[in-house]
């Protein structure tokens, strides 16, 4: 009998039931599942400027920000998960990205072959509150009315 260490697509559909031990009454019991969701505190003036920018860079930060709360680190990098949850196609990750890096909003490594490695940018205000730098160019499309 070949046992394999390596898990193959199929393996997805195989139920999972987590356990967890009690210490109140030391037995195994199932381990509901939690909801996914959004590790704060989020600094308001990060949102507001991410905000203000076009396609899916407000979704993109998000994402970063689930990323950053589930990393041991500050650097989070980019993945397809965090791409498939948001509903964030390659092509508008590459450009929110950019967008959010030309704010000051994060900072990115990137390297040929791999994924990007981002970094929030939250700098400390003259009060301890959150601050972020220069403020977002608007770019102006005309009078649309």
């Amino acid at each position: 009998m070949n046992i394999s260490t390596t898990y193959g697509p199929e393996d997805k559909y195989i139920p999972v039931r987590r356990i967890r031990h009690s210490t109140s009454t030391g037995k195994w019991e199932v381990h509901k599942a939690t909801p996914l969701f959004i590790r704060g505190p989020i600094p308001i003036p990060w949102v507001e400027r991410a905000a203000q920018l076009p396609g899916k860079a407000l979704a993109l930060g998000f994402g970063l920000w689930w990323l950053h709360g589930m990393a041991k680190g500050d650097e989070v990098k980019l993945t397809k998960r965090l791409l498939e949850s948001f509903n964030i196609s390659r092509d508008a990750a590459a450009d929110g990205l950019k967008r959010l890096e030309q704010s000051g909003l994060v900072q990115v490594k990137r390297a040929p072959g791999k994924r990007p490695t981002v970094r929030l940018v939250t700098e400390s205000g003259p009060h301890g509150g959150p601050q972020i730098g220069r403020p977002i160019p608007i770019p102006d499309h005309g009078s649309c009315v």
